[in-house]
Formats: C-alpha cells, structure tokens, sequence
C-alpha cells in the first residue's frame, strides 16, 4: 500500500515523503497512529503543495538567518540581567532574554534561533550560537548589570 508519511518514521522514511508498505502495517499502524495516510490524489497534491511552500519558507529562514547573523556578528547585544554584588545572575539567561536584548537593538531574531549551551549565569562576554536548519554560527553577547 502507498502511504504518505506525516511525520518521520525509523526504516520508512521522512515527513512527506510517498512510500509503499505492507498493507497490514500501514492499515494497523502508521494511519491509526496518525504517522500516515493513505496515498490519494488528493492527499498527493496536498503534499505537493506543503512541499513547495516549506521549500518558500526554507528560503525565507536561510535569507533571515543571514541578515541574524551578519547584524549579531557585527556587534555585540548587551543583555541586562538582575546581579549581585560579585557579578552572580539570579537566574540564568535565557534565549528569550537574549532575542528581547537583540530585538531592543533592532536585530530581528527569534529565541528558537538561540542556542545557550551551558548556563549563562555571570556578567562578561559569552559566546552562543545562532541556529536555524543546518546553518550554525558562533555570536557573541555580553551580560551586563541591569540598572
């Protein structure tokens, strides 16, 4: 039986992709369990059409990404955080505190574009990295004492 994957399956395939299967797996497994679904042409040009406008969106996140990495390699983004005396965070900095402090400075960048590896909980300069897809690059941002 053809079957068009929704999401990725070990052995099979990935989302998207129109593959043959015993009919037994696909009737008892995969469509019950919402892993795929029976290869119409409906549900064909469906997919087609999926498959076109990520490939858009594809385009659009590496241009994004870009211009992200082009402005947060070019500079420096200051992230305010609440310290103590010795330079000791409260908490540790997150993606999303370092997207509001990239947006404050008029980068367009989204937190999921963030990747803090370990716990940023001390003032200085940090390195992160900027991830979207198989696009990576190494920023720098600095923590700073909020006033």
């Amino acid at each position: 039986m053809k079957v068009i994957l929704l999401q990725d399956v070990a052995k099979i395939g990935k989302r998207s992709d129109l593959v043959e299967v015993p009919d037994g797996y696909a009737l008892n497994q995969l469509i019950p369990k919402h892993m795929a679904e029976a290869a119409t042409k409906q549900n064909k040009k469906r997919i087609e059409k999926l498959q076109a406008s990520a490939a858009s969106n594809k385009e659009a996140d590496q241009a994004r990404f870009a211009l992200a990495e082009k402005a947060l390699t070019a500079s420096v983004i200051q992230v305010p955080a609440d310290v103590n005396d010795k330079g000791h965070a409260f908490k540790a900095v997150s993606e999303q505190d370092i997207a509001e402090a990239a947006q404050a400075a008029g980068i367009d960048v989204e937190a999921a574009m963030l990747v803090v590896g370990t716990p940023i909980k001390e003032v200085g300069e940090h390195t992160i990295e900027l991830v979207r897809g198989d696009n990576t690059a190494s920023i720098t941002i600095e923590v700073i004492k909020q006033t």
